[in-house]
């Protein structure tokens, strides 16, 4: 089936690359006299996504997407003109019939249960000068230039410009699958069906986790009752270490039920694992976080494309102006994704709320690392 997007929407769902980034950088600015060649990242590069690498490997995830790749996933537009995906069917078989004083009971028999999850169209844009484009297809960046990642010595600027596009796009579109909701519109979030919004649902339970030992009492309890596989753990980093901390041997060098502990410390709960993803939410001033049990079995993502855009998810636009210091038209390279995030069964996903930071890292002890706590770019730099 064609999917038809209006120019209202790309324009509603496209981030203005040109204006975000190139505001502030100094891509196609190749050094003259100074050298800045002796150069280094300010920060790790905050590039890499565990929890959506998780999320995009679940069997729902495989499933889903080698139906959608395939031409025969059910997606059909709604009332309001919204594109729904039909996710994958759960069955049952039916409680039985009464068949008090009668002599036999009667077959049990199938019964189904599915529902739908909307689309949404993420978009980033690269727009530039007609001149600019002709010299930067031809110049190249030479040794005393800020050579590293994403500008290469001997590339074009054009090519810089093309993997900061690229990088940018993978990078938003990871903070909407994990912290997109329909009804968000944020310098970095697109109103889109991501992870947050099916762990903010009504449906999965909420639990208290101020106690953590005794919350995973309770989470033992429910996978005690639910049984399955594949389960992880996903929170940020401090809380992790909060949860690890917590976790300790008793005087018998025992540690509490369910849980152990590898060689590299890190810490299973019932042999299930954590994510440690900056993206799940903490709140460092109030020294509390979430920690988000999710299932293989029922969590998944459905996207178009890759982090970074295959080819045939890119356009090249070309509008004539009147203004002759452009040109006299203006050229935009886009860079397109769609999906969702889902699940099939909420009682196989947990929140639990109100997770205490450990007091080491608490107050002033973190002063000066806002900006890498809840990173707002790729590499972060503090000012």
């Amino acid at each position: 089936m064609t999917i038809e997007i209006s120019d209202y929407e790309l324009n509603a769902n496209s981030t203005d690359f040109a204006k975000t980034y190139m505001k502030m950088s100094n891509i196609g600015e190749i050094g003259i006299s100074t050298d800045y060649s002796d150069n280094q990242p300010a920060t790790d590069f905050q590039n890499r996504f565990p929890l959506v690498d998780w999320l995009m490997r679940t069997p729902v995830s495989v499933q889903a997407q080698a139906r959608f790749n395939s031409g025969s996933l059910s997606i059909t537009k709604d009332n309001k003109g919204v594109f729904q995906v039909l996710l994958p069917w759960t069955y049952g078989t039916t409680l039985p019939e009464d068949t008090t004083g009668d002599c036999c009971w009667v077959p049990l028999n199938l019964t189904k249960c599915g529902q739908q999850v909307p689309i949404s169209l993420l978009c980033l844009k690269d727009c530039y000068q007609i001149l600019e484009n002709f010299i930067y297809g031809k110049k190249r960046f030479q040794q005393n230039d800020m050579i590293n990642y994403f500008q290469r010595e001997g590339e074009t600027v054009n090519d810089a410009r093309r993997r900061m596009a690229k990088e940018s796009m993978a990078w938003f579109t990871a903070h909407n699958m994990i912290l997109g909701t329909s009804d968000t519109a944020t310098t970095v979030l697109k109103k889109f069906h991501g992870l947050l919004e099916v762990m903010e649902g009504s449906d999965v339970i909420k639990l208290t986790g101020t106690n953590v030992l005794s919350v995973f009492d309770t989470v033992g309890c429910r996978l005690a009752t639910l049984g399955g596989s594949g389960y992880v753990f996903a929170c940020h980093p401090l809380v992790y270490e909060s949860v690890k901390s917590a976790v300790q041997p008793n005087q018998n060098g025992m540690l509490p039920s369910g849980w152990t502990k590898d060689a590299n410390g890190d810490v299973y709960y019932n042999g299930y694992p954590f994510i440690a993803d900056k993206m799940v939410p903490v709140d460092v001033t109030a020294g509390k976080g979430e920690i988000w049990m999710l299932s293989s079995q029922v969590t998944g993502a459905l996207m178009g494309t890759t982090l970074r855009p295959a080819k045939e998810y890119t356009r090249d636009a070309f509008a004539p102006t009147n203004k002759p210091a452009d040109g006299c038209a203006s050229e935009c390279t886009y860079y397109y994704n769609f999906g969702t995030v889902f699940d099939t069964n909420p009682n196989y996903l947990a929140l639990i709320s109100d997770v205490p930071l450990n007091t080491a890292c608490l107050g002033s002890k973190l002063d000066g690392l806002d900006y890498i706590l809840k990173p707002e770019t790729i590499v972060p730099i503090n000012k």
